[in-house]
């Protein structure tokens, strides 16, 4: 059994096997074939494609969990038209012959690294939306729609950190958790988890070792602890000691 600390999104507890979760990053030609004119409308399509995907998030996550929530996909949606971004990628399409890719991927990254540097950690967290928009607006340009990681009924999900739309993409019916070695609790991805009940940890020191693939872990909320590999007297233990909170998620009782 290994003990690992990290920082807790809401105080519950889960019980799942750990599945390591890795994007792949796209492979972006820094310079166009097509000509300025025609990646700036191919940048505007993409922009206004994720724009509607964003309007439809909003749309589902004020049906299920209220307008509050639903708003993050509203200050989704402007960012992706904030005006330092948009003339960023509009300067790098007509004076550098940058592909509308390449463009979003770089001015994105800067942005998110501006925001990553500064004092207010309200505004650090804003660095991973930054991260979600321009990941939202590639897709778009390559044509690759929103794919959730396949996971087994019972999954906690590791990534080294996951974006606010990710949480939507999610098939939350076979997921009972998710960790991840990077984060922030005043992100909206921390904000998502909280609205829909989702156990999460952030802050952990765990690699992609898949080592732990497979494995059943148990997250504590309420201490801050993942344990992999718990054995049952632990799972006992805990399972008494947080009775009056009811099961944990993913208990299967």
């Amino acid at each position: 059994m290994l003990e690992l600390t990290g920082r807790s999104i809401a105080e519950q507890i889960a019980i799942g096997q750990l599945h390591f979760y890795r994007r792949e990053p796209p492979v972006l030609a820094p310079r166009s074939q097509r000509g300025p004119q025609e990646e700036l409308e191919r940048f505007q399509q993409g922009q206004r494609q994720a724009v509607l995907q964003l309007a439809a998030l909003y749309d589902r996550a004020f049906a299920e969990v209220g307008e509050e929530t639903a708003s993050i996909f509203a200050i989704h949606a402007m960012l992706l038209e904030d005006e330092d971004l948009v003339r960023t990628i509009t300067d790098m399409i007509q004076r550098e012959g940058a592909t509308a890719e390449y463009a979003v991927k770089a001015a994105g990254d800067a942005l998110a690294a501006a925001f990553g540097a500064m004092d207010s950690p309200y505004m650090r967290a804003r660095s991973v939306d930054m991260r979600d928009i321009s990941r939202r607006m590639l897709r778009a340009l390559l044509g690759r729609r929103p794919k959730a990681p396949l996971t087994r009924p019972g999954t906690i999900l590791v990534c080294e950190e996951f974006f606010p739309s990710e949480v939507m993409e999610l098939d939350r019916r076979r997921l009972v958790g998710l960790a991840a070695m990077r984060g922030n609790e005043d992100s909206h991805t921390a904000h998502l988890l909280r609205a829909y009940h989702i156990p999460g940890m952030i802050e952990l020191d765990l690699s992609p070792d898949l080592e732990w693939e497979g494995q059943i872990g148990l997250m504590d909320g309420f201490d801050n602890k993942l344990y992999l590999d718990p054995d049952r007297e632990l799972m006992e233990k805990l399972r008494l000691r947080y009775q009056e909170r009811g099961c944990p998620v993913g208990c299967g009782t």
